[in-house]
């Protein structure tokens, strides 16, 4: 905003905001995923959820936490197939997110899969060592570990 700008009490960012006109802005992404999803539409699911997160018109959506919810609600649901497309979604958009693979681990766990579920553990823990998700991720190895022992 430049001087002029506040004196004559404009605000070019309010104008730009209020006069935003883009038809193919989608609202509600989530919701437009779940739609293709629902058809079955994968392909066009990951070329436009890929296409999103990389827009600067969508910073303000929190793709991750928004895809991470979906999995857990499927995956608390006993949709463990489905969970397991959205949290490897997740982890194939954001590689470095050591959330992402705590969540992929726990759905491998929850569908009998330990070796896949200690795999994502430890790539969690080496991700995030000294924050909570690698100590989420050395509980729940601990946890498998004892469990293998029996």
């Amino acid at each position: 905003m430049s001087f002029e700008d506040y004196k004559s009490n404009k605000d070019p960012i309010l104008d730009a905001a209020l006069n935003f006109s883009d038809t193919a802005f989608i609202l509600s992404p989530m919701d437009h995923f779940t739609t293709l999803f629902m058809a079955g539409n994968i392909d066009q699911l990951k070329n436009d959820a890929a296409q999103m997160i990389k827009d600067p018109t969508y910073r303000f959506f929190d793709f991750e936490g928004q895809f991470n919810k979906v999995g857990y609600r499927l995956l608390n649901s006993g949709q463990n197939e489905n969970a397991l497309f959205v949290f490897l979604l997740v982890t194939e958009f954001f590689l470095d997110s050591a959330n992402a693979c705590d969540s992929l681990a726990e759905d491998y766990l929850k569908s009998g899969d330990a070796l896949k579920a200690t795999e994502f553990y430890n790539k969690a823990l080496k991700m995030d060592p000294d924050g909570p998700t690698g100590k989420n991720a050395r509980e729940m190895l601990r946890t498998i570990a004892t469990a293998h022992q029996k």
